[in-house]
């Protein structure tokens, strides 16, 4: 069913049944870290979920690295099965696997190398560093089995079957959670355990994964390769635009935890790992979105559909103009309930969080054309195009909003930073998508 989207009519119930799997599948992935940061911070406590936090720069240039080659390579490698080009496509497909346990393993070890510069750099306090030692230490060894598994998740949807993309994440998240509450539980394990429940959890994503091209794949196939430094390249340019989306998410956290430090101490750290995590889960429903239409726009204008583009470009317009009214409405309304799961009511933690909440919820109401755009360009292959959305909203802008606004308005203008950014973003999307709509052969309403 999922590959008649391809070479078949695109209708609207098609196209929903082919994206939602992926607006899902986001939605789960982003509850890794949500996961992470709830049970740190009813079970460790306020100082555990500020370490977690110093640390998370680290988690976010991982995944961006390993996003980075996967989104890039698999819009190169649907380009190709749109010209009917099978060994070319299998071929780059197994070498972006290994490739991908290959970069994830050297930047496990670099992490481990320099442990302690890293935590001194990124901002710890004498009273977080052990904790974040702790965690990283143990975490970092995850991190080649989340770049295969980061590569498996989006060539399954280059594969025609996005829906299987949910089982990865289900699986992983259950995993993930159940850990999460049997070792910084009962087994009180701390920040430790917390690092262990990470990594089972990844694994248990790349292990389906595995399953799924070892039996159930279709179109694209383990092969035999030769060692294409070419296509590892243009892979990773293509791929910039998610590489800065993700780890310009780790420098917003890290400038943010600097900024908000010296303005409220620790207290203030753990503040931000709420505010800025519930803005990153919210805003997934449009990366999962993104990520969804990705292979389809790659596959039409290979194949030079580029009437069935359009199509897809209305459907973009649609969606985003409903999902941004609504997750900047329940943000904005929900904050209290939100920050609730983290502290009771009257904690210094809830006050500042609830603050935070709803006035980073004005971001959302136009992060989603920035977002859409920021990936779009990656489809036809052009990364770097893409990536100077990325870089305008994920951070020149932001950072300097967070530098100029945190000074005239102290915490409150360090919250409207994010709104800032994707506001003055806005025309900058727009007008790459007039200029480029004749080189692409898009409408951009569709």
């Amino acid at each position: 069913m999922n590959r008649d989207i391809f070479i078949g009519e695109l209708t609207s119930r098609r196209y929903a049944n082919f994206i939602w799997p992926s607006i899902l599948m986001m939605v789960v992935l982003s509850l890794y870290y949500t996961i992470d940061t709830i049970f740190v911070a009813r079970f460790i406590g306020e100082e555990g979920l500020a370490a977690l936090n110093i640390v998370y720069p680290i988690q976010g240039f991982g995944w961006g690295f390993a996003v980075m080659l996967a989104s890039g390579a698999s819009a190169l490698v649907s380009i190709a099965l749109g010209k009917g080009r099978q060994r070319e496509a299998d071929e780059k497909f197994t070498l972006t696997c290994a490739f991908s346990v290959v970069l994830g393993l050297i930047f496990a070890v670099v992490c481990v190398i320099f442990m302690n510069p890293i935590v001194n750099i990124l901002g710890a306090t004498e009273v977080l560093t052990q904790d974040c030692k702790i965690f990283l230490s143990m975490y970092v060894w995850g991190i080649p089995v989340a770049f295969v598994g980061v590569a498996f998740e989006f060539f399954i949807r280059s594969d025609g079957h996005p829906t299987f993309t949910i089982l990865l994440y289900i699986a992983g998240g259950v995993v993930h959670l159940v850990l999460d509450i049997l070792f910084m539980g009962p087994m009180h394990m701390g920040l430790a355990g917390a690092a262990l429940a990470n990594i089972l959890g990844l694994l248990a994503t790349a292990l389906v994964g595995l399953y799924y091209f070892c039996c159930r794949g279709q179109n694209l196939h383990f092969r035999r390769f030769p060692v294409n430094w070419k296509h590892i390249g243009h892979s990773f340019v293509n791929g910039l635009p998610e590489f800065v989306n993700e780890s310009s998410a780790g420098i917003m956290v890290f400038c943010y935890n600097l900024v908000v430090i010296g303005i409220a101490g620790e207290i203030g750290v753990a503040s931000v790992a709420v505010v800025l995590q519930m803005h990153y889960l919210f805003m997934s429903v449009h990366m999962g979105y993104q990520v969804g239409c990705m292979p389809l726009i790659s596959f039409y204008y290979g194949a030079q559909e580029f009437e069935k583009i359009n199509r897809i470009m209305r459907y973009t317009r649609n969606y985003i103009v409903a999902t941004s009214l609504l997750l900047g409405g329940v943000l904005l309304f929900g904050a209290p309930l939100i920050a609730w799961v983290y502290a009771p009511p009257g904690d210094e933690l809830y006050e500042l969080s609830v603050t935070g909440l709803r006035l980073v919820s004005i971001s959302l109401f136009f992060v989603g054309i920035n977002v859409f755009v920021s990936g779009f360009f990656t489809c036809f292959g052009n990364g770097l195009l893409s990536s100077t959305i990325s870089l305008s909203r994920g951070l020149v802008m932001l950072l300097i909003g967070l530098f100029v606004l945190s000074r005239l308005f102290g915490l409150t203008g360090a919250w409207l930073a994010l709104p800032f950014a994707d506001f003055t973003t806005l025309a900058l999307s727009f007008g790459m998508l007039n200029r480029y709509k004749g080189r692409y052969h898009y409408k951009i309403l569709g």
